[in-house]
């Protein structure tokens, strides 16, 4: 990739490259927005099963740490072929890509009277195959396009918007500033950690924990909606960016804003952000609309050998029903903490991870998740190509006041990622 991709369009973008739609797999939790396979509905619903639909969100396996670009430098001839370019019909285009695939199994024991336990085998994964083109106006500005190609280990077709796309956008700009418009993923900002990936069972947890919160409605990578994003990059330490949703979702109207500060002083890294997104009937017959705001902030410190991580993030959710009347069990308060360790030796890396969340709704019902894993990551010698082993654990405290009853449910999972990146 030239020196644009991988500078100012890794750095801008966080690099989102290992997300993967598991067909029949562990689902995301329900209230992550990022979903590529079902409609998003509302943002409250717990945790899915293997079997279910993805709940309300969608949209890489260990996201990489996004870092602002201010030392990316701009090559004095944009339009010229770079070393690795592609010369297709005369125009240059830079390759990169991705691939992984887990082999997992998990255990769900499910307390609620009535309702059963559950062991599932999965394998899940997928091949990503990204494609960009640059241009620039001087030495100065630039801007390029972007586009990531799936193919997925599971091609099970779950809703007639599975994407086959996993980022397409145009990013225009400079070393200092850059407007990005498309389909792509925002900053990251609460970091779960190498073992609580997207589409994994440890995302997931026990059977309908609440799912944790990490700034996560208005990120992006949503059904319908698309996403636009300005970011600017004042110094070497701050970066900012303000992230939006726009579009419509499952015959709603989205409209979001995402704004998050990144402060990098070495050793030291600091996010913190803030979101706002309402989902807005279309027509006067539909009266539901839900309206979500939240906050969340990371802070981690790189000793040598050993990065140590806490994170921290709210949200409040108010869901109006069909007869415009506020919904006392959708619409809820939600409190997310945890931390992180990782441990780096050599080629490997050990990771360690705990979040808690608790969720009170307007009814009274207070519903809390815990969920842990350690990991074990080799690099292997061929580059680019690397084995984890994670196991997780989660455990839910659920309450029902229209039944007077409560109960535990637990989880235990473990899986083997095969993960291959290439430039």
């Amino acid at each position: 990739m030239g020196a644009v991709a991988a500078g100012a369009l890794w750095l801008f973008t966080g690099g989102a490259l290992a997300a993967d739609d598991p067909a029949g797999a562990p689902p995301p939790p329900a209230d992550d927005p990022t979903t590529e396979v079902a409609p998003a509905p509302s943002p409250d619903d717990p945790a899915a099963t293997p079997a279910d639909t993805p709940a309300d969100e969608e949209p890489p396996a260990a996201e990489p740490e996004v870092r602002a670009p201010h030392d990316a430098d701009v090559p004095p001839d944009l339009d010229a072929p770079k070393d690795g370019d592609v010369v297709i019909l005369g125009v240059p285009l830079s390759f990169s890509g991705n691939f992984w695939t887990d082999v997992g199994f998990m255990k769900r024991l499910n307390e609620r009277q009535g309702q059963y336990d559950q062991d599932a085998t999965y394998m899940q994964g997928r091949f990503v195959l990204a494609a960009e083109h640059t241009s620039g106006l001087g030495d100065t500005y630039y801007a390029t396009a972007r586009v990531e190609l799936l193919g997925f280990v599971n091609e099970f077709t779950k809703s007639q918007f599975e994407a086959h796309v996993q980022d397409a956008y145009v990013i225009a700009g400079s070393r200092l500033w850059d407007v990005q418009v498309g389909r792509f993923l925002a900053w990251e900002v609460y970091h779960r950690g190498q073992g609580i990936e997207l589409y994994t069972a440890e995302e997931a947890g026990a059977l309908e924990g609440p799912s944790l919160y990490w700034l996560q409605v208005t990120r992006g990578h949503r059904n319908e909606a698309g996403q636009l994003a300005f970011h600017l990059f004042p110094t070497d330490w701050l970066a900012f960016e303000l992230a939006g949703v726009y579009g419509q979702e499952s015959n709603q109207n989205n409209l979001g804003v995402r704004p998050v500060v990144a402060l990098d002083f070495g050793r030291l890294d600091v996010k913190l952000g803030y979101e706002y997104l309402a989902q807005l009937p279309q027509t006067d017959a539909d009266k539901v609309e839900v309206k979500t705001q939240g906050f969340a902030a990371m802070v981690s410190y790189a000793f040598p050998h050993l990065t140590l991580g806490a994170d921290v993030g709210h949200a409040s959710v108010d869901y109006t029903d069909i007869q415009g009347l506020t919904d006392g069990e959708k619409t809820f308060d939600k409190t997310s903490v945890g931390g992180f360790a990782d441990i780096d030796f050599a080629d490997s890396s050990i990771g360690l991870g705990y979040h808690f969340t608790m969720q009170e709704n307007e009814q009274g019902e207070q519903n809390t998740h815990h969920q842990a894993f350690v990991t074990f990551l080799q690099h292997l010698p061929i580059p680019g190509l690397s084995v984890k082993l994670v196991y997780g654990f989660a455990t839910a405290h659920i309450q029902d006041i229209d039944v007077g009853s409560e109960w535990d449910n637990t989880m235990h999972s473990v899986r083997l990622r095969v993960a291959y990146d290439f430039q």
